[in-house]
């Protein structure tokens, strides 16, 4: 799992799909990094540095499934030439690399944004094995604007859709 940059797994949306993702099964290895420093131009060396850590951590698994937020979506062209399946909550898409390599995804992917989100585009292409949801009014870290509950359903929404994206992804990878 690949976090952003203030976002860890100790927040709702990641703690929850490590959840689901353990309980269907899978090893969730967390990423944490102090990304404090961090420019625009050192974002995908040091995010495909961190994927590379947990890469050789599972040489003897089975299976591999990326999970990412923001700052993790730098890890789209690593994740993408090595084939693996990936789910993308709140994609960087305002960054031209970011956009370019979830346009051509080597695997089956689900992108997951907010309208509300200014780092959010809805991609006009798509690989024809990626879901994307769009959440109306949800920001950056996918709380809407128009309450807890919805915030709540947004978060149940989300959640359902990992859990059936990894029941799918079984075996690939």
């Amino acid at each position: 799992m690949l976090p952003g940059s203030g976002y860890t797994v100790d927040h709702p949306l990641l703690f929850w799909s490590c959840q689901v993702l353990a309980q269907a099964g899978w090893d969730v290895i967390t990423m944490r990094w102090d990304a404090t420093d961090l420019t625009s131009d050192d974002c995908r060396q040091f995010v495909e540095t961190g994927a590379d850590l947990l890469d050789g951590q599972l040489a003897d698994a089975d299976r591999t499934l990326v999970l990412a937020k923001s700052l993790g979506s730098f890890a789209a062209a690593w994740a993408s030439a090595r084939r693996y399946p990936a789910i993308w909550l709140t994609p960087v898409l305002t960054n031209e690399f970011v956009a370019a390599a979830l346009r051509t995804y080597a695997a089956p992917s689900l992108l997951v944004g907010g309208t509300a989100d200014p780092l959010w585009r809805r991609p006009l292409e798509q690989p024809h094995d990626q879901r994307v949801i769009e959440v109306p009014e949800a920001d950056h870290a996918l709380h809407s604007s128009t309450g807890w509950r919805q915030s709540l359903d947004v978060l149940h929404e989300t959640l359902t859709a990992v859990e059936a994206f990894a029941a799918s992804a079984t075996g690939q990878g």
